[in-house]
C-alpha cells in the first residue's frame, strides 16, 4: 500500500519550500478546475489539503508550460 503526504495550504505557506503566499494559494485553490490543481487537491469535509507529490509534479508542468522554445 503507497502512502501520500498530504498538507493543508497554510502548511504549504508556513514551510518555506514553496514561494507562494496565502492569498496566492487562495487563487491557485479557487481556479484549480482551470488551472489543473484539482487533481492534488483533496476535500475532505469543508477543509482543503493537498496532495504533496502531485503539487509538486503541477509546479514541474506550469514551468514546461511556460518555456518560450529555442
Amino acid at each position: 500500500m503507497t502512502t501520500h503526504q498530504y498538507t493543508s495550504p497554510q502548511q504549504i505557506v508556513s514551510s518555506g519550500k514553496y514561494p507562494f503566499t496565502m492569498g496566492q494559494m487562495r487563487h491557485l485553490l479557487l481556479y484549480r478546475h482551470r488551472n489543473g490543481l484539482h487533481e492534488a487537491v483533496r476535500k475532505i469535509g469543508k477543509r482543503l489539503v493537498l496532495r504533496i507529490d502531485l503539487f509538486d509534479e503541477w509546479i514541474e508542468g506550469q514551468a514546461s508550460k511556460h518555456q518560450s522554445p529555442h
